[in-house]
């Protein structure tokens, strides 16, 4: 009883995860108070086509909310929501890592983050593969 708790867990908690993250960044690109924290560089110049760039991620990234909200509902058979949420976690890691390469303020903590976030949802993945093979 307590292994099923804990793959339970394993497996859901990351859906979890990645919506609180998520949440998070939607209200970071709608309100830039929240990004400018996020992101450590308080001294954003607003700009019309900044506007639209956050605008439009923050609107992906809420969509993206909503639909771990609904895998998470039935985590071992939509199991591939969170392997594609990896796959853009990593892509998401690849591009912070080349702007803090560049010069792009202190993008540690969010280099941290997706690799927790990355390793947690491909664990997910796999536990929820072998759950639904039980």
């Amino acid at each position: 009883m307590a292994a099923t708790r804990t793959r339970r867990f394993l497996i859901t908690g990351p859906y979890w995860l990645g919506i609180a993250a998520d949440g998070l960044w939607a209200v970071a690109f709608f309100v830039p108070a929240v990004f400018g924290a996020l992101t450590g560089d308080r001294e954003v110049v607003p700009s019309l086509a900044l506007d639209l760039v956050l605008g439009v991620a923050g609107v992906l990234m809420t969509a993206w909310t909503i639909l771990l909200l609904w895998a998470v509902r039935e985590p071992i058979g939509r199991r591939f929501v969170i392997l594609l949420t990896a796959a853009v976690v990593a892509g998401l890691f690849v591009v912070t890592l080349v702007g803090s390469r560049q010069g792009n303020g202190p993008g540690t903590w969010i280099l941290v983050k997706c690799g927790v976030l990355f390793a947690a949802m491909i664990t997910s993945y796999v536990l929820a593969g072998r759950a639904d093979a039980d």
